[in-house]
């Protein structure tokens, strides 16, 4: 299911995707607001297996910039929990010139709204990287607050960091308003 709203368009991956996402995963800038998950060197074998292993307990969506149609990261709810409804929520954007433009704050108000609308889920959270304060303000614009801070969880350069984590729930008022209006619709 593609999934639109004013500045980005959310759509399966593709095959085409895989030169993009190692070219823009290589980026340092890219990398570093990740955590561990982005390993070095990240290749095409990586990107292929990623796209080709689908796991049943997430959903994954490409980025598409609407103002010119370029691929501009991935995002997805993974570790789906239908008992306890709930599901972590993933991004990564690039390159930085696409940074502070909305394009993330909208990607994920985009799969949250569809988590809670289409899988039925109450809360959706995220753990961000004490040393991804851009990251955090955009998760923060998209309704997600803070519920605790996990000390040394994560490796970035080399070293452990605390990590953020926050929380959207189906109640805030961000997403309690129908689909039709400020964020979007489905395609």
């Amino acid at each position: 299911m593609n999934l639109t709203g004013r500045l980005v368009r959310l759509r399966a991956p593709e095959d085409g995707d895989v030169p993009t996402i190692v070219s823009l995963l290589s980026d340092p800038a890219v990398a570093a607001g990740l955590g561990s998950w982005a390993w070095h060197p990240y290749g095409e074998q990586d990107a292929r297996r990623f796209l080709q292993q689908p796991d049943p307990r997430s959903a994954d969506w490409a980025i598409e910039d609407l103002a010119d149609g370029a691929f501009v990261g991935l995002t997805g709810l993974s570790r789906i929990d239908y008992q306890d409804h709930n599901a972590a929520w993933g991004i990564w954007l690039g390159p930085p010139d696409r940074w502070d433009r909305g394009l993330g704050s909208e990607a994920c108000s985009l799969a949250v709204r569809f988590a809670f609308e289409h899988l039925g889920l109450e809360k959706v959270w995220v753990q961000v990287p004490e040393t991804n304060p851009r990251g955090r303000r955009a998760v923060e614009k998209a309704g997600f607050e803070l519920e605790g801070t996990l000390a040394r969880h994560v490796f970035v350069d080399g070293r452990l960091v605390a990590a953020h984590v926050l929380s959207a729930f189906r109640d805030h008022p961000l997403y309690a308003r129908p689909a039709t209006s400020e964020v979007g619709s489905w395609i």
